[in-house]
């Protein structure tokens, strides 16, 4: 009875892979797992630390250490070869008559788990909606932190932080900075205020400054300014889907135009003029949303 239901459950993900199989291609998405070889060469590996046996919930098992398994299972881990079935039959019966089966083997790349072998268990847990599973756990550390995500967006704004990291190595000089990006091309910015920040150490100095530590004094004399006041006026709070790195960002935009217009400027001048353009961008949402009479005055 349980090799049958067994079966039909396998079946059943089968047919669930090959529909997102074929939604995938038609909206040209990924119909494999994420592998950690491609996650690692876009985040940077720094090293590995074994983390024993632990519990780890099943929701963040996300990708496959091994490449060559990773063609037979789709996203979220469903099969997608019928070969796959005799082995996948067997361990949903061990599964379901409580039978001890070894740990998986995992990679921990921040919050994200790949298989290192464990891949049918993994697959028959899901699908029978267990929340954790049993692994041995190895850490790897890597320069640009991940987030919840692994998709083609996410592990381009990882590979854009670690080449930022490996030029400023910012990570080895101030380990505590966490500078996350929402949007691409935020960090190549972020590179363009340095190497402006190293140009004018120099001439302070009378002498060449290298990049990381240029990169080092911006973040102490720039950056942690910026921050204090985005956290002093609770900024984030009011700019939903903004980042405190893309404020910063945006903040140092609005000082260098004030300078170069010849107003007053500087941090609090910036952090003023976004606060009234965010509240100006508000009094026309709420007048678009519930038509306000014409003679209302827009915030100066």
């Amino acid at each position: 009875m349980e090799t049958l239901r067994a079966q039909e459950d396998f079946d059943a993900a089968r047919f669930k892979s090959f529909r997102r199989a074929v939604t995938s291609m038609l909206t040209r998405r990924g119909r494999r797992l994420p592998t950690l070889d491609e996650v690692l060469e876009a985040a940077g590996a720094e090293g590995r630390a074994y983390g024993g046996i632990q519990e780890i919930p099943l929701d963040r098992v996300v990708g496959s250490a091994a490449p060559l398994k990773a063609g037979d299972f789709g996203p979220e881990f469903l099969p997608m070869s019928p070969r796959l079935r005799h082995r996948w039959t067997r361990i949903y019966r061990e599964m379901v008559e409580g039978a001890e089966l070894p740990p998986i083997d995992v990679y921990k790349v921040g919050d994200l788990y790949f298989v290192i072998d464990g891949h049918h268990r993994v697959s028959v847990a899901r699908a029978l909606d267990r929340p954790t599973i049993n692994a041995r756990v190895v850490e790897v550390r890597t320069r640009a932190p991940l987030g919840p995500d692994v998709d083609a967006a996410a592990l381009l704004r990882a590979a854009e932080y670690a080449n930022f990291l490996d030029v400023t190595q910012l990570h080895r000089l101030r380990p505590a900075a966490r500078l996350e990006c929402s949007r691409l091309g935020r960090y190549d910015e972020l590179l363009k205020q340095i190497i402006g920040h190293q140009y004018f150490m120099g001439l302070e100095r009378g002498g060449p400054v290298s990049l990381p530590e240029a990169a080092a004094d911006w973040y102490d004399k720039v950056y942690k300014p910026i921050a204090g006041l985005i956290r002093k006026h609770e900024i984030l709070a009011s700019m939903p889907g903004w980042t405190e790195t893309d404020l910063v960002v945006e903040i140092t935009r609005r000082w260098l135009a004030l300078s170069k217009a010849g107003k007053p400027s500087g941090p609090e001048p910036a952090v003023n003029w976004l606060l009234l353009d965010e509240e100006a961008r508000r009094w026309w949402q709420r007048r678009r949303s519930i038509q306000l009479p014409a003679q209302e005055e827009a915030p100066a």
